[in-house]
């Protein structure tokens, strides 16, 4: 086995290679948006314990990922460094997913809560087993400057559509309105979580598989642990040590500590503010997450065309801010509608609302993916910054680093967000739509007040990312790739 250093896989091999973001995909939107509802709304749980549960499993997730991530940079087996990790991830990931939307066998809040804790913990450490090595292998599949925006296209493509396909198939089909679930409070059917746990276990296995085996005809051809390294605790936390000294990565990873707070303030919120603030009925929007796909492939597509030959910083503060500045608005207008004698904004209901709302989606969407695009690029051209610099190959630790104090952060605000949800009376699953007036507002204000500050605090630092596309492409060269 022998490292092949101007390996430059096909673009058939990229493409099925990504197929592991829609896994990740599937993990975001269950974590991101159904979790929380189903465990508060559905179950019973009161908010402030489901936020510690879903906070506790980030804390454990934080410190997992840096660690996959050493590790597999220096494991050595017949498989390369990072296959085992992969192909041993994809069952127990699939299999608690399953577990976590069956319906349980008590209400107890103990254990609705210890159910919750202890499958949130499994599955995002199973999460990290297989995306944190296969994240990865993206530095050595290609090591062209502008392919990796192209590679990293394809990526946010499938972590969109896993995303999209999960959140269409649960609106459009698996939560109908019934005698029992009328209007929006068809989103709190227990049925349609059941149903929902046998598609995302089943779509998990199928696209970690697809991925996984993609590029295992590559596996003699990636980079090979020299016999010489040996890895001890010692070792281990000079190089993390070391690895925090690359100005460049540093602006990153202080970047998504401020995006990772926001994260976590925002987990789980879109549904509350779909049922109570906008007063959707699932079928009211079951077709925005499909806009929300073609936005993403429209997206990619114009990050990867405007960022040939142009410098991949500037491209994504342009698009990462026009992201945060657009997507308030239409929150904002509603808020202050009250304060003003004319209409500032569509009632709930109506046609123009529909049109407004899934065009503002779009938009967002549409430079969201550009943005990260671009930005995910720039973290994996810090490899061979680092490289030309320790003489070490550090994928795992660059891409699982940050998530140590990041998802610290994001679990900080999930922590938040539930004792904000149970000061705001979320914790009352019997009240009616006009009850809950007050309290979505609030957190409507709450949410557009924190937002903005977090995302320009994270892109400010982004600013001050100095890798060029000239020093880039001279590490390279003189790396012999």
């Amino acid at each position: 086995m022998s490292e092949n250093k101007n390996l430059d896989v096909s673009n058939s091999t990229l493409f099925l290679h990504s197929a592991g973001s829609g896994v990740v995909g599937i993990k975001n939107v269950i974590f991101g948006t159904w979790v929380l509802l189903y465990y508060n709304q559905v179950l019973g749980l009161e908010p402030y314990l489901a936020s510690i549960a879903l906070g506790i499993s980030l804390f454990f997730d934080a410190f997992s990922d840096p660690l996959v991530g050493v590790w597999s940079d220096r494991f050595k087996s017949k498989l390369g460094r990072r296959h085992p990790f992969i192909y041993a991830s994809i069952f127990p990931l699939a299999f608690c997913i399953w577990l976590l939307f069956i319906p349980p066998s008590s209400y107890d809040q103990t254990y609705l809560f210890l159910k919750l804790l202890i499958l949130t913990v499994c599955i995002r450490l199973a999460i990290t087993f297989f995306e944190t090595p296969r994240a990865a292998l993206g530095p050595e599949l290609t090591k062209n400057y502008d392919r990796r925006n192209t590679l990293n296209a394809m990526g946010l493509f499938f972590g969109y559509g896993g995303a999209i396909l999960v959140g269409f198939v649960m609106l459009a089909f698996f939560l109908p309105e019934t005698s029992d679930y009328m209007g929006s409070r068809a989103y709190l059917n227990p049925e349609g979580y059941e149903k929902l746990a046998y598609f995302a276990g089943f779509l998990t296995l199928i696209l970690g598989f697809i991925a996984a085996s993609s590029t295992h005809k590559h596996i003699k051809e990636l980079h090979v642990v020299p016999e010489t390294l040996n890895v001890d605790i010692k070792q281990v936390f000079k190089e993390v040590i070391e690895t925090l000294s690359n100005r460049s990565w540093l602006m990153i990873f202080f970047g998504g500590c401020l995006y990772a707070l926001f994260l976590g303030l925002n987990t789980g919120v879109g549904n509350y503010i779909s049922i109570y603030f906008w007063e959707w009925t699932p079928s009211d929007i079951s077709v925005f997450p499909l806009a929300g796909g073609v936005s993403a492939i429209v997206g990619a597509i114009i990050a990867v065309m405007i960022s040939q030959g142009r410098e991949k910083k500037n491209i994504a503060l342009f698009a990462l801010t026009g992201t945060v500045l657009i997507s308030y608005i239409p929150f904002v207008l509603r808020l202050v509608d009250p304060l003003f004698e004319a209409q500032t904004f569509p009632n709930n209901g109506s046609n123009a609302l529909w049109w407004i709302m899934i065009s503002h989606q779009c938009i967002t969407d549409i430079l969201s993916v550009m943005g990260w695009v671009i930005l995910i690029s720039m973290v994996f051209d810090v490899v061979e910054d680092s490289q030309k610099k320790t003489g070490r190959r550090d994928e795992g630790l660059f891409l699982a680093g940050p998530g140590l104090f990041q998802k610290v952060f994001s679990g900080l605000g999930v922590f938040i967000l539930g004792f904000v949800l149970q000061f705001l009376g979320f914790g009352n699953t019997e009240a009616t739509i006009q009850e809950m007036k007050d309290p979505v507002n609030n957190l409507v204000l709450f949410i557009c007040i924190i937002g903005p500050i977090l995302n320009i605090g994270g892109l400010t630092f982004i600013y001050f990312y100095t890798i060029t596309r000239d020093e880039y492409e001279s590490a390279v060269k003189d790396l012999g790739y």
